[in-house]
């Protein structure tokens, strides 16, 4: 469990561990070591990286079986299938998830046996008790309002990935 939290004059968020709070996002899968490490270097020490066990949507193979990984076309055709209910109308409604559920976004739900835990890193604020932590960060507010800036101010870094790959 944890919680996404807004940073005073930065435009990235924090995460920090929060008992009943959710934070959704994407995993990773296959990652090799250099990408690891220019991941933990884009974090720099402001984060320490932990293991977690997210859970995540299976998608669903052509014998009708779920297979572990989705992609967001995957989960829209879930949803168009019913397969992924919709249990909220707003951020406002309360999201209420059974025994048998798991809540995989916000306002919708899967059925436990199309997700599955698994283990990965995730990055969390390193300093706990920042007083810099000024309330929530949603990424739809981000997105419309900082990620021109955050994409041209870090697009070097990506110039980091081209340059180890090309190390001998």
């Amino acid at each position: 469990m944890a919680h996404r939290f807004s940073i005073k004059n930065r435009i990235y968020p924090a995460v920090l561990p929060s008992k009943g709070d959710k934070v959704f996002g994407k995993v990773l899968f296959d990652l090799s070591d250099q990408e690891l490490h220019i991941l933990d270097e884009f974090e720099d020490i402001e984060y320490t990286r932990l293991i977690v066990s997210p859970r995540i949507l299976n998608t669903l193979g052509a014998d009708g079986e779920p297979v572990v990984g989705t992609q967001v076309g995957d989960a829209q055709e879930l949803i168009g299938s019913r397969c992924l209910e919709k249990v909220g109308t707003s951020q406002a409604d309360t999201v209420e998830i059974g025994d048998d559920a798991v809540e995989i976004s916000p306002g919708h739900a899967a059925g436990l046996g199309l997700t599955t835990e698994v283990t990965a890193y995730m990055y969390i604020w390193a300093d706990q008790g920042d007083p810099d932590l000024v309330g929530d960060w949603e990424y739809e507010v981000w997105r419309a309002n900082h990620l021109k800036l955050f994409l041209a101010k870090y697009v070097g870094f990506s110039n980091i990935s081209n340059s180890i790959d090309a190390a001998p």
